[in-house]
């Protein structure tokens, strides 16, 4: 009896102290991320060749590569509605105005 006694003294006390608050403070990580703006500039012309519209196609976008690839499904998606999209060169100018 007296065994039983201990035994359960003993597992009492382990109880109560296993149920004690133990302090976890919690990992905070902080991510970057800097996004910057991408966009194709895009000059529609009528069959004689001259400019009927122009328009800007902009997104939000975290890398270069990224940017690119939005540029390229721009493109792709003008070609899927039939227009014939040619890349330009811009233009440089050294003029100050």
């Amino acid at each position: 009896m007296r065994k039983i006694l201990i035994l359960a003294a003993f597992g009492v006390a382990g109880l109560v102290s296993a149920n004690g608050k133990s302090e976890r403070k919690p990992e905070i990580k902080h991510a970057k991320v800097v996004f910057q703006l991408c966009g194709v500039m895009v000059t529609y012309y009528n069959s004689a060749g001259r400019v009927t519209d122009q328009k800007w196609f902009t997104s939000d976008q975290p890398t270069l590569n990224s940017c690119m690839a939005y540029q390229a499904g721009v493109i792709a998606n003008l070609r899927s509605q039939g227009y014939n999209v040619q890349q330009q060169q811009a233009q440089l100018s050294n003029s100050i105005n």
